[in-house]
Parts: C-alpha cells; structure tokens; sequence
C-alpha cells in the first residue's frame, strides 16, 4: 500500500476506504459513460462490501447537494468580484458548471458517503488474503 495515502487522497482516486487500494468503480474515467454508475459488488483487495444494505447510497444525495450549493455559492462570489452579476450571468455560467461537473459530483459524492460509513483497517487485505 502507498504510505501516503490519506482518506482524502482515497476519496479523491475513488478508491476503497477500507484498503485504500480496490477501484469504488468498474469505470474510473469520470467522463466515459460506459458502465458510469456500476460499481463492484466487494472491494477486489480486502472484500469489502460495496453495498452494505439496500439503498445505502441515498446518504450521498445530501453529500452531493452541499456539493452543488458549494459550486452555486463560489460561482456567485466570482460573478460578484468580477462585476458582472445579474440573474440571467448567473443561471447560465451554474447551469453549465452544474452540466459539466455532474458525472463528477456524483462518484466523488459517493466515495465521500462510503468513506464517512467505512472505517479504514491497515491490515484489511492480509486479513482477507488470510481468509481465503
């Protein structure tokens, strides 16, 4: 395992929160829509279970909506610092920003909520390596 991997950089690459090493996602490429929302079914290093019970990922709405307000806030402050806000400046430049980080907001959404849920075990994968 990397010795610098931190929750954060796991989140980041979408990796296993557990290990911090197995792929969340089959696709990893945010903007190829092949397989975009599939996931594994268990973590491929340590075994962990990416579905821990039925709608489990509901969490990640409100993770995903203080995204968005995050990204509508900040996009209000540059139009205000560069004095050129008014309604219609402001629904168009978040209506493409929201367009363009949609695929994004959702797998980052989703590896901050299992994360949160998942306490990291340095050993995760000798234990399951051990196991099987």
């Amino acid at each position: 395992m990397p010795q610098n991997s931190t929750a954060f950089s796991s989140v980041m690459r979408f990796k296993c929160p557990r290990c911090r090493e197995g792929n969340l996602f089959c696709n990893k490429n945010v903007y190829q829509f092949k397989d975009f929302f599939k996931m594994p079914k268990e973590c491929e290093k340590c075994g962990q279970d990416f579905e821990p019970e039925t709608g489990f990922y509901l969490g990640a709405m409100y993770v995903s909506y203080g995204l968005t307000i995050a990204l509508n806030v900040a996009i209000f402050v540059v139009l205000l610092i560069f004095q050129c806000y008014n309604l219609t400046n402001f629904f168009i430049v978040a209506g493409i920003a929201l367009v363009v980080t949609l695929p994004y907001v959702f797998k980052i959404s989703r590896s901050i909520w299992i994360t949160m849920m998942v306490r990291y075990d340095p050993n995760a994968i000798k234990n399951h390596e051990a196991q099987h």
